[in-house]
This record gives structure tokens, C-alpha cells and sequence, in this order.
């Protein structure tokens, strides 16, 4: 079975490249535009290995969406954080966000696939 990945993003564009960009590396690729959106896709659609999220959007962080899906939903994901701006070491919420992958913003395409395929094989 291939490897199931969520991309969330408040840019359509990003995730129509990113998406595009997996599908054809073999991956099953879900898109989310909000927080409120990728919850929902991680409870109802079990097999859900990665989750890449960006760090700032209009209705929560990468951060809260990170908090939500461990604590609240108990599930244990792989996330990768994506974002155009700097990283900060641990949030408001205390997430501790050097813990996961980063990429900035435009994405390198060759970046995210060896991430990817590191967290598979991890997995």
C-alpha cells in the first residue's frame, strides 16, 4: 500500500504543487487549507503516515495542528513543518517544534521527497 500523506496549507497553489509533486513519486496525497479541515481528514481517514503542515495560517499554527492530533485526537503522526519564515524553537503552546523537520518556503521538491522517504523507512 502506499504511503498516505496530508498536506496542509492556507495557499491552494502549494498544495496543488505539492500534492502533484508526491502523487507522481507514488505517495496517496490528501489536502487540507485549514486546521479545522486536517483534523477531520486525520479521524476519518485512518493510514495517514505523514502530516507536512504550514507553520502559519489564518485559523491556527502548524503548532496547534500538531497539539490537536496528539493530544486530543491520541493519534501518533510523522509531521514535517513547512514555512517562509524563520522557525522558532517552541511555541505558545509549548510544542517544541525543533523536534520535526523543517523546510522553508519555496519548497525544495528533492528536500521534502528524502525527508519523506527517511520518515517511511523510519516508520
Amino acid at each position: 500500500m502506499s504511503t498516505q500523506i496530508l498536506i496542509v496549507d492556507d495557499e491552494e497553489i502549494i498544495l496543488e504543487e505539492t500534492s502533484e509533486t508526491l502523487t507522481n513519486e507514488g505517495y496517496v496525497c490528501f489536502t487540507a487549507t485549514n486546521i479545522a479541515a486536517a483534523v477531520e481528514i486525520i479521524k476519518n481517514t485512518p493510514g495517514i503516515i505523514i502530516v507536512i503542515t504550514d507553520m502559519k495560517m489564518p485559523e491556527g499554527t502548524g503548532a496547534d495542528l500538531i497539539e490537536t492530533v496528539s493530544s486530543v485526537l491520541g493519534q501518533d503522526k510523522k509531521f514535517i513543518i513547512m514555512s517562509g519564515h524563520a522557525m522558532p524553537e517552541v511555541v505558545s503552546n509549548g510544542i517544541d517544534l525543533s523536534l520535526y523537520p523543517f523546510l522553508k518556503k519555496p519548497l525544495n521538491v528533492n528536500n521534502l521527497i528524502d525527508k519523506i522517504e527517511t520518515m517511511v523507512a523510519d516508520n
